[in-house]
């Protein structure tokens, strides 16, 4: 094998851990930074990490790559357009475009996983990488809802309701919301007071209940196939 075919083989195979790591990334790296003006433009270049890695996950024949590449491109535009514009319009743009895009990985992660006839470290990390997805899509939502419909969602805090409010800042916020409501945590600090919101965090939970009840329990029972 030439050592450009080894290296591109190496990257192919670790495809879901680097994906993985990103993604770990858009939510521990930001809040260190959260009083600096480059807060911002971190969480987007992270964030457009996670829109890369995401493309080199997708698996499939080179049609399936062209999709999603294309999909890819008005994403990337709208999330960084977002940045230098106080439109709400791009704000809004940007949140759709989010939500098709991950959508398509999502679809080839599903069926990566649930096509695995054995339990490697790779469909391991596809998974984990699946349900950081799906919250990340589900806080696109919320961002939408919460532009749409004013004062969908109630903050406790204070300054969670300025970072919801500020265009550069309501991924973040609704990010964390997500993952919160996905694993069913619900520390009550952001609560939905909509009923259009209402119905899309009950969704996302019960999506959370069913992801552990039906992808894990799947590769934990093909891990016992295999070891028997």
């Amino acid at each position: 094998m030439q050592p450009d075919q080894a290296e591109k083989s190496k990257i192919h195979e670790y495809r879901f851990l680097i994906f993985l790591i990103s993604l770990f990334g858009i939510i521990l790296i930001p809040p260190y930074f959260t009083d600096m003006a480059i807060v911002s433009y971190l969480w987007r270049a992270i964030f457009s990490a996670v829109l890369i890695f995401a493309l080199l996950s997708v698996v499939g024949t080179r049609k399936n790559l062209i999709l999603t590449g294309l999909l890819l491109v008005p994403t990337f535009v709208t999330t960084w357009l977002s940045e230098f514009t106080e439109e709400t319009i791009f704000v809004y743009l940007n949140n759709v475009t989010t939500i098709i895009y991950l959508l398509v990985v999502v679809f080839f992660l599903i069926r990566f996983v649930f096509s695995a006839r054995l339990v490697t470290a790779n469909v391991i990390y596809a998974s984990m990488c699946l349900y950081l997805l799906l919250a990340l899509i589900w806080a696109a939502i919320y961002g939408n809802l919460h532009l749409f419909y004013d004062g969908a969602f109630h903050f406790s805090i204070p300054a969670q309701e300025a970072m919801a409010n500020d265009a550069d800042n309501h991924m973040r916020i609704f990010s964390y919301f997500s993952i919160v409501t996905l694993s069913t945590l619900g520390y009550g600090d952001i609560t939905p007071v909509n009923s259009v919101a209402q119905a899309w965090v009950s969704i996302e939970a019960i999506f959370g209940q069913f992801y552990i009840a039906i992808a894990m329990a799947r590769l934990v029972s093909l891990y016992t196939v295999q070891k028997r």
